[in-house]
């Protein structure tokens, strides 16, 4: 009768270590190509935001904010480039954005989001006309933009990952 309670316990107890080992593995093996990955898809998103670019070249500093994740500057002093994580409406939303030297923006675009499909849609909308586009140009103040009915908690997101993109450019404008 013992046997019949410690026996499924135990073979319960092997296949949970088995199991763990082979997804520490699986991690192991796969967590440098996911990386390699997500490297080459922010080159590409900053070639992308700052085409002019010759190069990137890593920017840390002291007094950047938690928001601020990434911060580059161009080789050829084109512009900064700003990776930044906001809180959206159900979970972070990374944008990257393009600052020329004189502070106005280059480009931005979301690079992922876990918002409302449907209402959020507006934040991967890269087209010429649409929402995020309408940063291009636009300095510190961003004048004549507003939050977007409906989806106000995301847009006011966005608008606060563009005035993070701002402070950290404050800090390091001219270094």
């Amino acid at each position: 009768m013992k046997d019949d309670f410690i026996k499924p316990i135990a073979v319960l107890a092997i296949i949970c270590i088995v199991v763990s080992c082979a997804l520490a593995l699986t991690n192991g093996l796969t967590a440098p190509i996911i990386e390699r990955d997500s490297d080459e898809r922010t080159q590409l998103a900053m070639r992308e935001i700052i085409p002019d670019a010759t190069g990137f070249a890593r920017i840390e500093h002291d007094g950047f904010g938690r928001a601020l994740k990434e911060a580059y500057k161009s080789e050829n002093d084109v512009g900064h480039v700003f990776i930044v994580a906001v809180n959206g409406f159900s979970g972070d939303i990374r944008v990257i954005c393009g600052v020329d030297k004189d502070g106005n923006i280059i480009g931005c675009k979301t690079l992922s989001h876990t918002d409302t499909k449907g209402i959020a849609d507006f934040l991967t909308d890269n087209s010429e006309n649409s929402w995020v586009s309408k940063f291009t140009g636009k300095d510190n103040r961003l004048e004549d933009i507003s939050t977007i009915t409906g989806a106000t908690i995301s847009s006011t997101a966005f608008m606060n990952a563009i005035r993070e993109v701002f402070a950290a450019f404050e800090l390091i404008k001219g270094v």
